[in-house]
């Protein structure tokens, strides 16, 4: 199975947006948010000016930040029990894999793939790697698809948005569905606040 985390495994819609108050840097985030939306820049860029703006930001800081982020009701009953069952579990996120990678350890999924934030003596450099943008979750899915030799008619996408169901052949879950896209591509639309209410759409779970 494989997992979105802002605003599915969490109830933080956004971790850019969610540094960008608590650094105080808003100001500067939402003005590269709307020329990415208004097409004027790529993911790419919009990632690396964000990575910017916390150039010199100390790591402790940031994980103390991120400690703060509640996880979604069930999230941790859903990895156990795929986990017992020995399901392969990922997490793909168009956040940043610090905190993806976090939440990975914490709750016992495979794999995790982010954007990757440059660390040097403990700070932040202001660089950043990109692995996942918005656009092409799809693509990810397959790569990791192909790594675990699972066919994809075999995966599940769980997400709250329609880029976190962009692969045909998976089933797809729209889980708290945050667009119309999510729920129009959607195979079972899970409303509520439980996750573990996607365990009863699973033939293996």
């Amino acid at each position: 199975m494989i997992f979105d985390l802002d605003g599915t495994l969490t109830l933080v819609d956004s971790l850019w947006s969610y540094l960008h108050n608590h650094f105080e840097t808003w100001d500067s985030g939402k003005v590269t948010a709307q020329k990415y939306k208004d097409g004027k820049i790529s993911y790419k860029d919009w990632a690396e000016a964000d990575a910017k703006v916390w150039t010199g930001i100390s790591v402790d800081e940031v994980m103390k930040i991120l400690n703060q982020i509640p996880y979604s009701k069930g999230a941790k009953d859903v990895f156990k029990s795929l986990h017992d069952k020995g399901v392969k579990t990922a997490i793909v996120s168009a956040g940043l894999s610090i905190f993806a990678d976090k939440v990975a350890k914490e709750l016992g999924a495979d794999l995790a793939v982010a954007n990757e934030l440059e660390i040097v003596d403990g700070k932040l450099t202001g660089r950043i790697t990109v692995n996942v943008s918005v656009a092409d979750k799809d693509k990810v899915a397959k790569e990791i698809a192909s790594q675990f030799n699972i066919p994809l008619e075999e995966i599940a996408l769980v997400g709250d948005r329609g880029n976190d169901l962009s692969v045909p052949e998976c089933l797809k879950i729209a889980f708290r569905p945050a667009d119309s896209i999510a729920r129009s591509r959607a195979d079972v639309i899970v409303d509520g606040d439980d996750l573990s209410r996607v365990l009863d759409y699973l033939t293996f779970a």
